[in-house]
Formats: structure tokens, sequence, C-alpha cells
């Protein structure tokens, strides 16, 4: 196959994926609330320009050479946090916090479509919603 032909090729193919992202994603809206239907497509369609711009950039996503590894005293251990206890300025504090949850892929193996994080799962929360949540009791509550 020629070089023009495989550019072809991966034209195709780009828009092939973006169609069926479309659809997918249009799927999904039909299942919103009247309520929460403008709130949803806005998001869906973020995801849409997300992916579009993915399917734009050639090459490697990441640059892995470029990427450091963080000092070591940058990652700490939950039970290290714990036991030194919770700083005074808490609020300044957590305006720095990360939080890097990584989950399997059950959601996919279950037929969800679309950015897991946003599905509705427990009383109009996300599970983005519940994780932030988890995080503000730990830190509000002080429990362990």
């Amino acid at each position: 196959m020629s070089q023009d032909g495989a550019s072809q090729f991966q034209e195709v193919i780009r828009q092939e994926l973006e169609l069926s992202v479309k659809k997918e994603l249009e799927k999904i809206l039909t299942t919103a609330s009247s309520h929460e239907f403008e709130h949803t497509k806005k998001d869906l369609d973020g995801f849409r320009k997300l992916f579009h711009r993915f399917l734009q950039e050639k090459g490697p996503s990441v640059d892995w050479g470029k990427i450091q590894r963080p000092p070591e005293d940058s990652i700490q251990p939950y039970e290290k946090i714990k036991a030194r206890g919770l700083p005074d300025n808490i609020s300044s504090v957590l305006n720095k916090l990360v939080v890097v949850k990584l989950n399997g892929g059950l959601g996919t193996s279950m037929g969800c479509k679309g950015p897991k994080s946003l599905i509705g799962v427990r009383n109009e929360n996300t599970f983005l919603d519940l994780t932030v949540q988890q995080i503000e009791d730990k830190v509000i509550n002080r429990t362990p």
C-alpha cells in the first residue's frame, strides 16, 4: 500500500471512529432525564471534542522520555500521613491535593459506555461525586 493509500485508510478509520463515538454518545444522551439533559449534553460534547483532538494528534500521545519520576518523598502512604496528623491550615493544604484513582474495567465489561466517572450511581451522584465525598469525609470527619 502506498503512503497516500495508507493516509487515506487512516482518515477513513478516524472518521468511522468519530461517527461511532458520536452515535454512542447520542444513545447515552437519550437516557438523561429532562433536568439533567443540558448538563449531560455539555459533558458529552466535551468528551467528543477531546476524543476528536486525540484522533487528530500524530505520533505517541505521551513522550515517555520526558516523564521523570517524582522525588522519593513526594508520594507518601496514607498510614504515614495519618500518623503525622492534619495541619492547622488544612484548607490551604487541600488546595494542593492531587488524587489519582485508577479503576479497573468493570464498567466496560458490564456494558457501560462513555466516561464512567460521569455515570450516575446513587441519589443523582456520579462515581466522581462519590470519590470527592469520600475524600471530604476523611478530611472533615477525620475518619481513618
